[in-house]
């Protein structure tokens, strides 16, 4: 790994960790409101702030000019922000990709240049025309470091080799490394990490909410933000005191809120999810509402909505998506967030970061009807 920052935080200092903005311009500004950012406190961008997202052009400007103002702002690169390097390098298979993506930086930049993209399109036109355009912005993301190194914690997108000197991860590895929690490393810092949805990890109660592995010295912060269609944007809040740091957290979300109107208490057992990427179940036994279903090379039993059932043309079965398969129990004034009131005779909801089942009749009839 050529590009190591090192940083220096202060042990009363307040550090606030996003990553995997993924353009999402407006959420972004409204965790910044919620954790009351300001200019005192140090706030670290841990990668992926552009694509997927629907203004990753705004994204990157309000970033980079955060960053110019304030050296307490540091950004280091994501797999994402790579695609400038493929740019520079002139890798033709960047058209391809630029032609499937619905919301991509580049194709912001382009269409703001008024230049159509066309399968046709050489990439080094392409190169030259947002390099005429957006200098500034691509020399910055070209220049991000790969890691910033404090003296507790290393920050970095993805995750680290298992190498006796962290600093000799690849790059590339660096960036991309799958559901890193379930690896381990050889520094003696917290590893801060983002890229992989922290919501892969569950096994009980599907949550987005960071992971904190004292044992591994891993800290795993991705909310799943515009990867999940349930996802949200967490903000890790690390309080540095002269005796030990203090972590929490936050998050924000898109989908609409509101307050619990009744109390819900489930009598049974309802607990799991299906989640990337197996999606493949064995139906058992249909109810009104869920179906009694277990998943291939497994023995745990789940229940899953009707809704989310697929019938392939083989006769095999899966979901269309990630699912909860819990229950929750809910009291009277939650704040909870809706995310499907489509189904029959329950919800989907996230309460504190986990996401489950309410029966309809828990929430107000105004949000329903939305």
């Amino acid at each position: 790994m050529d590009k190591i920052k090192e940083i220096d935080i202060p042990k009363d200092a307040r550090v606030l960790v996003i990553s995997d903005i993924h353009g999402e311009i407006g959420l972004f500004k409204e965790l910044l409101k919620k954790v009351n950012f300001n200019s005192e406190d140090y706030l670290i961008i841990n990668g992926d702030i552009c694509e997927k997202g629907r203004n990753s052009k705004e994204t990157v400007k309000y970033i980079m000019e955060l960053a110019q103002l304030n050296p307490r702002v540091q950004v280091i690169e994501g797999n994402c922000e790579a695609l400038v390097g493929e740019l520079l390098a002139e890798n033709p298979l960047l058209i391809k990709y630029l032609m499937t993506r619905r919301y991509c930086l580049f194709n912001e930049w382009l269409a703001d240049a008024g230049f159509p993209l066309k399968e046709q399109s050489g990439i080094r036109e392409v190169k030259e025309i947002l390099i005429e355009h957006f200098s500034q912005e691509i020399e910055w993301l070209s220049s991000l470091p790969t890691a910033i190194e404090a003296d507790q914690y290393i920050f970095v997108h993805a995750g680290l080799e298992d190498l006796a000197d962290w600093r000799e991860t690849d790059r590339d590895k660096a960036i991309s490394i799958p559901s890193f929690l379930e690896k381990s490393h050889q520094a003696d810092k917290f590893a801060v990490v983002g890229h992989w949805p922290v919501v892969n990890y569950s096994k009980d109660i599907p949550s987005d909410n960071p992971i904190i592995d004292q044992e591994k010295k891993i800290i795993s912060i991705d909310g799943g933000n515009r990867v999940k269609d349930k996802g949200q944007l967490n903000a890790l809040i690390i309080q540095r005191t002269a005796e030990e740091d203090l972590f929490s957290y936050t998050y924000v979300d898109d989908s609409p809120g509101c307050r619990v109107v009744k109390d819900s208490s489930e009598t049974f057992d309802m607990k799991g999810a299906i989640l990337y990427p197996d999606y493949d179940i064995i139906p058992l036994e249909e109810d009104e509402h869920f179906t009694l279903c277990r998943q291939p090379g497994k023995d745990k039993l789940l229940y899953v909505k009707n809704e989310y059932i697929l019938q392939k043309e083989n006769g095999a079965c899966s979901v269309k998506s990630d699912v909860s398969c819990s229950l929750m129990n809910v009291s009277t004034g939650d704040a909870v967030s809706v995310l499907d009131d489509s189904c029959s005779g329950y919800a989907l909801i996230k309460k504190d970061g986990e996401i489950g089942w309410v029966t309809k009749k828990v929430l107000p009839a105004v949000v329903l009807a939305n």
